[in-house]
């Protein structure tokens, strides 16, 4: 287990955290960090084995900001229209059906 943070840091995180999933995250990690084992932490946090493995493993290769919820950053992905193509659609929406409809 990497020391980017002390046991008495890491409760501080799970203490402090507002984001539950980074709360979840920093908990996994705590109790590795006391020693446990994925599958004891698993069954604590309830979650999977895998699951904590990965979270453990995020933690020592990039430390605390890899425990974040990065899915508040993530713009999504880009629109398939442009600015242009949508103003077009949205005049053809609000104007009469070509053919005049029903």
């Amino acid at each position: 287990m990497a020391d980017h943070l002390t046991l008495n840091e890491l409760w501080r995180r799970v203490k402090k955290a507002k984001d539950p999933i980074e709360k979840h995250r920093f908990l996994a990690v705590y109790h590795a960090k006391r020693g446990l084992a994925a599958k004891e932490i698993a069954k604590i946090t309830l979650s999977s084995t895998r699951w904590v493995q990965e979270t453990v493993r995020r933690y020592n290769r990039e430390g605390p900001e890899g425990l974040k919820d990065k899915r508040h950053q993530n713009p999504g992905q880009k629109p398939k229209l442009t600015p242009e193509e949508q103003r077009r659609v949205l005049e053809a929406l609000q104007g009469p059906p070509p053919d005049g409809g029903l």
